[in-house]
């Protein structure tokens, strides 16, 4: 696609806004900040993209429909156990998949404001439907606690880890939660 189309444009958009959030935090990059480092000017910009919220919604909304499709695929799993496997498994290929926006999402506080409260509601409900799947049916409060960890254990390093081979870091990542899920704590 030639440099001067549109879709080319808001690509580019999305991806220096990525770049710009994750150096500068969202709340710190500006609009102008973006439109200069793309090339364009503040208005082009805002003909792409209404506010830097859209902007955030269009770089995230991807990778936050893939891991509800994710949770939902292994909720339809046989078992309790396939379906914790699932969760682990589809969430943990999504986050490695997206790093860089994951990382943006779990680091930087300033992505959580009045003006993005639905893309992120979503994502704190997507968090709740995973830790609902982990527990398992009728779950007491201590395996509540469990898959909350283990969650916590499969998605959190994602962002500390960047410079881990994707490979080994979901295997480490899964072997950890996993244990998470199925060790039971000493009697004192």
């Amino acid at each position: 696609m030639p440099k001067d189309e549109p879709g080319d444009t808001r690509s580019c958009i999305i991806e220096t806004a990525r770049e710009l959030f994750t150096a500068q935090t969202y709340r710190a990059a500006s609009m102008r900040d973006i439109a200069e480092r793309v090339g364009i000017t503040k208005p082009s910009l805002y003909h792409h993209f209404r506010s830097k919220s859209e902007i955030l919604t269009s770089l995230v909304r991807p990778p936050i429909d893939e891991l509800a499709a994710a949770i939902e695929a292994a909720a339809e799993r046989a078992t309790p156990e396939e379906t914790r496997q699932g969760v682990l498994g589809g969430c943990l290929d999504v986050m490695i998949t997206h790093r860089a926006t994951m990382a943006l999402l779990l680091r930087d506080a300033s992505v959580y404001g009045d003006e993005t409260t639905e893309i992120m509601s979503r994502v704190l409900g997507l968090t709740a439907r995973a830790v609902e799947l982990l527990a398992g049916p009728d779950p007491d409060w201590r395996r509540r606690v469990r898959a909350a960890q283990a969650f916590a254990a499969v998605t959190d390093p994602i962002s500390q880890l960047p410079d881990v081979p994707a490979a080994d870091l979901r295997a480490e990542l899964l072997r950890g939660a996993s244990a998470i899920l199925a060790t039971e704590p000493a009697p004192r």
